[in-house]
């Protein structure tokens, strides 16, 4: 498939599928679905599902990939995680579990054995997640993590909301969700848009087996 063409229908799965609370803005989104494809991942792997919009994205975009998606209940309640899981239900590639990822993603890379694995993390976060990022990278199978609410250069990989060309090309993607509010008191009733004016930084750190362009 062509960038172009995934473009395309990017832009169907979004029009269809409803942004969710403390999802990763649609380019980042957009950039998670391009590496997917570049590498021909067979298998993802998401820690930290929360409210299910990133999960839902890929459903979409892969119904040919099994996607698994990990996350407790200490963050959101089990209500939340309850409701995220019947609304992905109508995802026949999409399993829910409930666990801790630091424990549950080094045994679910290694059931994988036999395949190429994406990893997707947006939970934990900082350098718990940073850490977690470079074990899953020590296994064979995993062709790269991508981590959410990461922008610090110094231990960067790549970073496409930093990059002038891609954000040139795609930041029209978050039109619409830059003017969605956020009800939280440290946001001060600003949107999305206003105190994420770069996004919320995803970051890209390649396995030993891949090297990105």
């Amino acid at each position: 498939m062509s960038d172009k063409k995934l473009l395309e229908r990017f832009q169907e799965v979004t029009k269809k599928v409803p942004y969710q609370n403390h999802g990763i803005m649609p380019m980042e989104a957009f950039a998670l679905c391009k590496f997917i494809k570049d590498t021909q991942t067979s298998i993802i792997i998401e820690s930290g599902t929360a409210f299910g919009y990133s999960t839902e994205i890929l459903g979409n975009m892969f119904p040919e990939i099994p996607i698994t998606t990990i996350d407790h209940k200490l963050n959101y309640g089990e209500s939340v995680q309850n409701n995220t899981k019947q609304r992905l239900s109508y995802l026949d590639n999409v399993k829910c579990i409930v666990a801790d990822s630091i424990k549950k993603l080094p045994n679910l890379i290694e059931s994988y054995q036999n395949e190429t694995i994406a990893i997707f993390i947006d939970g934990p976060k900082g350098k718990s997640a940073i850490k977690l990022a470079y074990r899953c990278n020590d296994y064979d199978n995993v062709v790269f993590c991508a981590l959410h609410d990461q922008m610090e250069q110094k231990v960067s990989t790549y970073v496409p909301n930093l990059d002038k060309e891609f954000t040139k090309k795609y930041k029209f993607l978050d039109d619409e969700v830059n003017l969605v509010k956020l009800y939280e008191p440290h946001y001060h009733g600003k949107t999305i848009g206003e105190f994420f004016p770069e996004g919320m930084g995803i970051t890209f750190y390649p396995s030993k087996n891949y090297k990105f362009n």
